[in-house]
């Protein structure tokens, strides 16, 4: 499920450079050009895109790619904006927020479940500065490294607030902010802690999901909420929070079967939120596993 990183270091120093800027017209109109180039040159991307408005519309076209890549890109150009600080122009409309500062207040640490499905990191930023929440983000950036290069050095303040699972440290790290209340974003629908996966199904076919924030979450005795953050206009993003479950308890013997239940009730919420907003999705690789897509892999890999 890696895919190798596109796009140069110079063409994303210069999108940064604009759009602190606050050149924003001039951002927008590059979009298009940059968009339609990897959208002609994404071969593997636009398959797996295809495949995904197959299965999430009943239908797939390139104008479906375009606008996908499109609202990916403009996604970018909101971080970039929010990193550097510049929030007021944003509008954001939340749905459990509430819950979430109670927690907070009460100094319970918890852990919120995150996707490709919009942007997690801009709606992160967005629920810090509007909410008062702080978030640690766990994330593994192997595969997109120069972008956040580029972005840490926008706000160099916020890299602390980043752990790397790959770390030998990182469980550690992550059960000291649980256990000073803090709250821990992590991405659900792609490998990251560990590289064990639990079977699901998702958009009516079969895929696997990592299971290691379930087993994180048992761990550390905290409440999981689902969280989602959707781009729905310009600079406008619907933020929501589910809760997942007050604790997560896996019984010896039983441990991949309960996780399993936990991670397709993820799984539902994910497709829930996927067919409202059908052009945040941000997986750009081929996320089904099934039959025709392991005999392909094969094929390639021989």
């Amino acid at each position: 499920m890696a895919a190798r990183e596109r796009g140069s270091s110079w063409t994303i120093a210069l999108m940064v450079w604009l759009c602190r800027g606050r050149q924003r017209w001039l951002v927008r109109l590059l979009l298009h050009p940059i968009v339609l180039y990897f959208l002609l040159t994404g071969r593997a991307a636009r398959r797996a895109s295809l495949e995904y408005f197959t299965r999430v519309k009943g239908s797939a076209g390139w104008r479906d790619c375009y606008r996908q890549l499109l609202c990916f890109a403009e996604c970018l150009v909101d971080r970039v904006t929010l990193l550097a600080g510049d929030v007021e122009p944003f509008t954001v409309r939340s749905q459990g927020r509430e819950q979430l500062q109670a927690m907070q207040r009460e100094g319970q640490g918890f852990i919120l479940l995150g996707s490709h499905l919009g942007s997690f990191e801009a709606s992160r930023l967005l629920v810090h500065e509007k909410a008062n929440i702080d978030v640690h983000i766990v994330a593994y950036h192997a595969g997109s490294t120069r972008i956040r290069q580029a972005l840490d050095a926008i706000n160099p303040a916020l890299v602390d607030k980043v752990i790397d699972p790959a770390h030998d440290h990182a469980v550690f790290q992550m059960r000291d902010v649980i256990e000073a209340g803090g709250v821990l974003a992590i991405l659900g629908d792609r490998t990251g802690i560990g590289e064990k996966n639990l079977p699901v199904e998702f958009l009516g076919r079969p895929t696997r999901l990592p299971a290691g924030p379930y087993y994180l979450a048992a761990i550390l005795h905290c409440p999981v909420y689902c969280f989602f953050g959707v781009r729905t206009g310009d600079r406008v993003y619907d933020v929501s929070a589910v809760r997942l479950a007050d604790e997560i308890h896996l019984a010896r013997g039983q441990r991949e079967q309960q996780a399993q239940h936990y991670a397709q009730c993820y799984a539902d919420l994910l497709a829930e939120k996927a067919r409202q907003h059908p052009y945040n999705w941000f997986n750009f690789y081929r996320f089904w596993d099934d039959v025709e897509n392991r005999e392909q892999d094969k094929l390639s890999s021989s």
